[in-house]
C-alpha cells in the first residue's frame, strides 16, 4: 500500500533510525516542504519531551514526524501540539477506542499512555520549522513494556477488536494531520477549545506540575486560547505554558 501524500511533500521511510525528529532536524538545514513526513519501524533514540526517552521497539509502533513551514500561522506555535492531539484523538475514535488528551503531550486510554507528541522548533538561515513527532503504541503486549512502565502504558492492539493495518492506519492519520493542520493554519485553536476541554484527561483534578525544577499543585480549572493550562491555586488563577504534569490517584508519568 502506498502511502498517503496529501502534503504534496517527501516522505522518507526508514527500517530503523536513532530519531525521526533528528533525521527531520537534518532535513531543515536544506529547506524541506511543508509536509515532508519521516517514518521509520524502530527508533534507537527515542525522544519525549524535558529530555525523556520514548521506548520504540522494532515492529511495534508509529514513530513518525512530520515538517511544518513557520508561516501564516494565526495561533502560537505550542497550540499546534494540542491540534495534533486532537487529530490523533479523532482517529483513536475510528477504531472504537475513548481517548483522553493528557495536557500538553500525551494521549491515553483509560489512564494509560498510548501516544506522546513532541513538537520542537528549528530554524536555517532563513526559515523557520516546526518538527512535530509522534509516538504511538500500536501493536505492543504487555510484557513488551519496561517493568518502569507496565502500568503506565498500553498500546492500540490491548483495546480494541478493530484490525490495525499499519499503512492503512498511517495514511488516515497524515489525512486528520492534513486537516487539523489546515484548521490551525486559518482559524487558529479557540474554535476547537471547547473540543480539547472535553477530551482532557486532568480537567477538575488536583494535580502537581513540575515548573522549572519546582513542584507546584493545584487544581486544574481549564486551558485558555493559547494552549496555557489555568492551574486554581489558593483561590488565584495561574497561566502555565509548559510543565510536567503528575495526576494524582490514578497515570502518573
Amino acid at each position: 500500500m502506498s502511502l498517503n501524500n496529501i502534503f504534496n511533500a517527501d516522505i522518507y521511510e526508514f527500517e530503523t533510525i536513532s530519531s525521526t525528529n533528528d533525521f527531520a532536524k537534518q532535513l531543515c538545514t536544506n529547506s524541506p516542504k511543508n509536509g515532508t513526513i519521516i517514518i521509520s519501524n524502530e527508533q534507537t533514540k527515542g525522544k519525549g519531551r524535558l529530555g525523556n526517552t520514548w521506548s520504540s521497539k522494532k515492529d511495534k509502533g508509529l514513530y513518525f514526524s512530520i515538517i511544518f513551514k513557520c508561516i501564516n500561522i494565526k495561533s502560537n506555535y505550542e497550540t499546534l501540539t494540542l491540534m495534533i492531539s486532537l487529530a490523533i484523538s479523532d482517529l483513536l475514535k475510528t477504531y472504537s477506542l475513548n481517548p483522553k488528551i493528557k495536557w500538553p503531550n500525551d494521549i491515553l486510554i483509560d489512564d494509560k499512555k498510548v501516544c506522546g507528541i513532541l513538537c520542537e522548533l528549528k530554524q536555517n538561515s532563513h526559515e523557520n520549522f516546526i518538527i512535530c513527532g509522534i509516538g504511538i503504541n500500536l501493536y505492543h503486549d504487555i510484557s513488551d513494556f519496561d517493568e518502569s512502565i507496565i502500568n503506565k502504558a498500553t498500546s492500540i492492539i490491548l483495546n480494541t477488536n478493530i484490525k490495525i493495518i499499519k499503512y492503512e492506519f498511517i495514511n488516515n492519520l497524515i489525512s486528520h494531520l492534513h486537516t487539523y493542520y489546515n484548521n490551525f493554519i486559518n482559524l487558529s485553536f479557540k474554535p476547537f477549545l471547547d473540543k480539547y476541554i472535553s477530551l482532557s484527561s486532568i480537567l477538575n483534578k488536583e494535580v502537581c506540575l513540575k515548573i522549572n525544577g519546582i513542584d507546584v499543585s493545584g487544581i486544574v480549572d481549564g486551558f485558555d486560547e493559547f494552549g496555557h493550562l489555568l492551574l486554581k491555586r489558593e483561590n488565584k488563577i495561574i497561566k502555565v505554558s509548559s510543565g510536567e504534569v503528575t495526576l494524582k490517584n490514578t497515570y502518573k508519568k
